[in-house]
């Protein structure tokens, strides 16, 4: 049972390589363990395992705050009659009292501190059965997750000479192997009895009974602790009497429920014969009909929360076997029953939402993508005058007004192609043939994998808005007919004063006209009936309206104001809430038109008023709903963000990591310690690009911009990227002869360039054509719905001849750490370089797109008048950065360990350093001798007075003496490029750090000079 086994596994791959614990670990039941499915552990973990697997020597790995065992076949012949049951249990409490000897070591160990013992004092009882003891020298490495915490145990044992454990001899039987095969299927064959069960109840029946026939028990019962109280709610009983109800914990007795608390199984073998019982306790276990049991505690986290008690009614000798045993199916009852009562509340959760979904006051549905009703509430039905089981056999356009299919289709169509909201008003056709007007907001809902999943429609009922604005359009267009007729005979004038009466009077639109005095000329019904309502005095033609209002002082000046406006001759229309809140206080829009007399001259005026509550109160919940939708995609955003961020840093540390633990070893040969130490260089480099394209996609990279003519740099440029692109990929160039000048950080241009290039590639898949062509005085177009702009901008495209990027991916090509590049082929933060170099350059990049036929990726950057000459070739790195001779160096630098680093480089660059921990310490450097320093070289982001604020105070007090700023992020320096200093980008090399300080003595005070170390 202990050797390697050829068998293969069916599980995860990195227990592959694991020969006979690989079985075991795949056979393993981790659900009813925190661990939970091998799948869904740690990569951490999952790598820490393949690699235990491949040792040679005893290795294993406790895991988590629970310290569960995992280890090798080696280790497992060192555990002997311990193994398998020690797997996934707590490693303390599998050596049992040898783990009191251990304990200290593992606290240790958990704290952050290695541990190792090369002296044997480890001590082991080779198969835990007394046969012989071993000395080990034990190692515990401590293993710590992203987040910096202590996750676990790496641990290696390792036998000292003459101390073979004697486990190595074979000892399992052919019948102890068969004993453990029909203990693994009988625990797997219950747990796939368990799973589907959902009741606790019925879990512990089911569990109770296969137990109980098992082990050929009188009884077995699953109880829950609640404070004091031992809850039995079902049993296995055979032969004896029931216990199911409520027990107390004190009469087990104090040494009992101390081994209890401690988490110790319990096993009596003849409760008469055993001392631990008192005589009550031993007469109450009596009447029970228990004469030997075995108890079992069960903990989550700390805390005791249930026992598995199995019994017999004779006295019995119980093996090690059936006490793993038992403590295994505990283990699976308490991890059923925690799923079942999950599993219920995740219901509950759910039945809550579809509440609130069925009793929402807007119209809510969700629809496929082609427009089948999936779910519908009462309001929406209720909008459609159909019943939810008749909407659910329709789609939405059958629902449509016919005039309004087409605008309908597409407003669907933008949907499913965009991220944001698409909003229409159109009119849905009832089952009478009536149509009615609404509002409806359009969003696609995806799964967690970014899939399609449904699509949301906010449907809101627009019937009175619209009614009403009919009305009132309609009032007014007999208004103005009115109006133009005035001057007809007198007869044709009173009749049709009198249609205009009745006209007035019968419309549901409140109507009033009132002269400058606010004397009320005319009134409605309508408005008659409101105002009544609304201030509880009725009005009529004749009163005033502001005397009406005298004992309502606030409602008095809120009507002077407004009509105060109309009658002033202002023409207008505006939404107010008017009333008392003791009656009603309701939202209207009102519209004012000015009255004239026979002469022309203003007499006062009049006003069409309609109550618009309902339509602001159906506005605010649908602005409400997709406030809600925009805030889920923003932390879904976030997530993968920093997801993308842990991924690529990890990989990087990893390699950092393993090859500083290979340049540790004093016996490793030059040949391979230069490929380790070019390893740790080239990932340092590859992690400063990873830096800067995340600061560059966040408009935070402290860029150094300069004037240059971009034809000449895309030209010069271009034979470097024939290179990178291959052979079979042909390189073309359009560039005008006219000098186009931009102003933007060269370094960065090139990169952008360089990214668009290799995505050009990737989608040629390395054959084709990429044209590289730039176009000088082009206006910016409007790109993802921001407005475009008629300045010059030079167009900077990259068009190749590729597969094409897909519509429904178009929106994402930008996001940080999107790719559909395989594992390993790119960070998918090439694409976002570039468009946060483009915005913070006062740009954009803009795409365009046919499936099968090519992609071009078009750079717009402002193009500048300037004077200034346009910046040459960058200077190339010599191979050898040139030394100081005692210059004085002043390093201000807040981190002792890079200002230690610092000041040990300047030192063997052959300069005299001197380091200050921050400004204010190297103003008082300066203070007592300004004098005696050659160069300032400080940091930028300090506690306290910064690195730019500090450069311009030495400006003032010593303009002669040069400074040199270093930073690998400043908001300072990224919201302005104007510090007029020298700066050198983190991480830097000491050849770069010692080619900028001779430019900077032997040149003085440099403006706007850089160096980028990328």
């Amino acid at each position: 049972m202990h050797g390697r086994s050829d068998a293969p596994i069916r599980g995860p791959a990195f227990l592959a390589d694991g020969g006979a614990m690989g079985v075991l670990l795949s056979a393993h039941d981790w659900d009813s363990t925190p661990l939970g499915a091998p799948l869904a552990w740690a990569e951490s973990l999952k790598t820490l395992v393949a690699v235990m697997f491949g040792a040679n020597q005893p290795m294993f790995i406790v895991w988590g705050p629970e310290r569960r065992l995992l280890y090798n076949d080696l280790y497992a012949q060192i555990l002997g009659e311990r193994h398998p049951a020690a797997l996934g249990r707590d490693y303390l409490e599998v050596w049992g009292a040898i783990g009191a000897g251990l304990a200290p070591l593992v606290h240790r160990a958990y704290s952050g501190r290695p541990v190792h013992t090369a002296d044997g004092e480890h001590v082991l009882h080779d198969g835990g059965d007394g046969a012989g003891a071993a000395r080990f020298a034990l190692s515990l490495v401590p293993v710590r997750d992203t987040a910096g915490h202590v996750a676990g145990l790496y641990g290696a044992c390792t036998a000292l000479a003459g101390q073979e454990p004697a486990a190595r001899r074979p000892r399992e039987t052919e019948a102890s192997l068969r004993d453990n095969e029909e203990r693994q299927s009988f625990l797997l064959d219950l747990s796939d009895t368990l799973r589907p069960l959902t009741a606790s109840a019925e879990i512990v029946e089911v569990a109770s009974r296969r137990l109980g026939e098992r082990l050929g028990a009188s009884r077995v019962f699953y109880a829950e602790i609640c404070g004091s109280l031992m809850k039995v709610e079902r049993e296995y009983a055979r032969g004896v009497g029931s216990i199911v109800g409520e027990h107390s914990l004190a009469a087990f007795g104090p040494d009992l429920l101390a081994a209890y608390r401690d988490g110790n199984v319990v096993a009596v073998e003849d409760v008469a014969a055993d001392l631990r019982f008192s005589d009550a306790a031993r007469a109450g276990l009596g009447s029970r009909e228990v004469a030997a049991f075995v108890d079992v505690v069960l903990f989550r986290g700390a805390e005791w929360v249930s026992l598995l008690a199995v019994q017999s009614a004779v006295p019995r000798a119980w093996t090690t076997a059936e006490g793993n045993l038992i403590r295994d199916v505990g283990e699976r009852v308490k991890a059923a029953i925690e799923r079942a009562r999950a599993e219920a509340a995740l219901r509950k959760s759910e039945e809550h939402l579809a509440a609130i979904f069925a009793g929402a006051s807007v119209g809510l549905s969700e629809v496929d993508a082609a427009g089948r009703f999936l779910r519908v509430n009462t309001e929406l039905c209720r909008i459609l005058d159909r019943p939810a089981e008749a909407l659910l056999r329709l789609g939405i356009g059958d629902v449509t007004d016919p005039a309004d299919r087409s605008p309908s289709a597409a407003a669907m169509a933008r949907a499913l192609e965009t991220d944001r909201s698409v909003a229409l008003d159109k009119r849905y056709r009832r089952p009478d043939g009536s149509a009615i007007w609404a509002s409806s907001s359009i969003r696609r809902l995806d799964d967690a994998d970014g899939r399609l999943k449904s699509l949301l429609i906010v449907t809101a009922d627009l019937s009175r808005r619209k009614e009403a604005e009919q009305r009132l359009a309609e009032s007014e267009r007999r208004l103005q007919h009115l109006n133009e007729t005035l001057e007809l005979q007198v007869s044709e004038r009173t009749a049709e004063r009198n249609l205009f009466a009745t006209i007035v009077e019968r419309t549901d639109i409140m109507v009033m006209a009132a002269d400058l005095d606010y004397n009320i000329l005319a009134i409605n019904k309508a408005n008659a009936d409101e105002f009544a309502r609304i201030y509880g005095v009725r009005p009529k033609v004749g009163d005033n309206m502001l005397d009406l209002l005298a004992d309502q002082p606030e409602h008095q000046a809120q009507v002077r104001a407004v009509w105060g406006r109309g009658l002033a001759g202002e023409e207008i229309t505006l939404v107010e809430a008017f009333g008392d809140a003791g009656r009603a206080r309701p939202h209207y829009e009102i519209s004012f038109r000015t009255l004239r007399d026979a002469r022309g001259a203003r007499a006062g005026c009049y006003q069409f008023v309609v109550d618009v509550t309902e339509r602001l109160r159906g506005q605010a919940e649908l602005a409400q709903a997709q406030e809600a939708l925009r805030q889920s995609q923003k932390l879904e955003a976030v997530g993968q963000l920093t997801g993308g961020v842990a991924h690529d840093f990890n990989n990087l540390l990893t390699i950092i990591r393993s090859s500083v633990d290979f340049l540790r070893r004093p016996d490793l040969p030059e040949v391979r310690k230069r490929r380790y130490l070019d390893a740790v260089s080239e990932t340092v480099e590859r992690a400063a690009k990873l830096t800067g394209q995340l600061l560059a996609f966040a408009r935070r990279q402290a860029l150094k911009p300069e004037v240059f003519d971009v034809g000449q740099r895309v030209r010069a440029i271009a034979d470097m990227l024939d290179t990178l692109t291959g052979a079979r990929v042909q390189v073309v160039t359009e560039v005008p002869e006219t000098t186009c000048l931009i102003r933007a950080d060269v370094s960065q241009f090139e990169t952008a360039l360089v990214n668009m290039a290799v995505n050009a590639r990737d989608a040629m898949d390395g054959e084709g054509t990429l044209i590289l062509r730039v176009t000088c005085g082009a206006a910016l177009p409007a790109i993802r719905g921001h407005a475009g702009s008629q300045n010059p901008f030079a167009a900077v495209s990259l068009i190749d001849t590729g597969t094409g990027i897909p519509p429904e991916q178009i929106g994402r090509i930008f996001e940080p750490f999107f790719t559909t590049k395989e594992v390993g082929k790119g960070t998918g933060l090439g694409l976002s370089q570039v468009f946060g170099f483009a915005k913070q350059s006062g740009g954009d990049v803009d795409v365009r797109s046919t499936l099968g036929a090519g992609t071009a990726f078009t750079l717009y950057l402002p193009e500048v008048r300037s004077q200034e000459r346009p910046a040459g070739d960058r200077l190339q790195d010599a191979d050898r950065a040139p030394l100081g001779s005692g210059q004085r160096v002043l390093v201000v630098e807040d981190n002792v360990g890079v200002g230690q680093f610092a000041t040990q480089i300047l030192e063997d660059l052959g300069y005299q350093p001197t380091w200050a921990a921050n400004a204010e310490e190297a103003l008082d450097e300066l203070g007592r001798a300004g004098n005696r320093f050659d160069l300032i070289f400080s940091d930028v982001v300090m506690p306290g007075m910064g690195g730019v604020a500090l450069a311009q105070e030495l400006r003032r007090r010593a303009p002669q003496v040069p400074v040199v700023l270093t930073s690998g992020y400043s908001h300072v320096l990224a919201q302005s490029d104007a510090h007029d200093f020298t700066l050198l980008h983190k991480p830097y090399s000491a050849e770069q750090l010692s080619r900028i300080l001779h430019q900077a003595l032997g040149l003085g005070r440099t403006a706007g000079a850089s160096a980028d170390p990328s």
